[in-house]
């Protein structure tokens, strides 16, 4: 659990460093995006490693991936309303870390159910 909360952070900081590094311009949402990508990643993964039974970490799996889509739809929505001229550049942002952090999350959660 632990290497899983120091990984994301690691990574929230390459990503912000990298930023900085080769990103003339940042997006509008760039600090809040990362940040609610970073807490909501953290708190379904923390919830999906908690879980010891196979057939409920599947349906809790599901379930967070619904809930997921549809609260970051909403979170996209909000950031296009509000910043219509970068809403390009946000939601490219938004889609890049919320697939590294997915892939990150998918990572850790594979080895903590081949182990079981």
């Amino acid at each position: 659990m632990i290497r899983f909360l120091i990984t994301l952070l690691l990574c929230a900081c390459l990503i912000v460093g990298f930023s900085f590094l080769l990103i003339e311009t940042r997006p509008s949402f760039f600090y809040q995006t990362l940040i609610f990508l970073v807490f909501s990643t953290g708190m379904i993964y923390r919830y999906l490693y908690k879980i010891d039974k196979p057939g409920f970490f599947v349906q809790l799996y599901l379930l967070t991936m619904t809930v997921k889509l549809l609260a970051y739809g909403a979170y996209n929505l909000v950031v296009i309303l509000e910043d219509k001229a970068g809403a390009a550049a946000n939601v490219v942002f938004f889609m890049l870390v919320y697939f590294i952090f997915t892939a990150l999350e998918i990572g850790f959660l594979y080895r903590k159910i081949m182990r079981q």
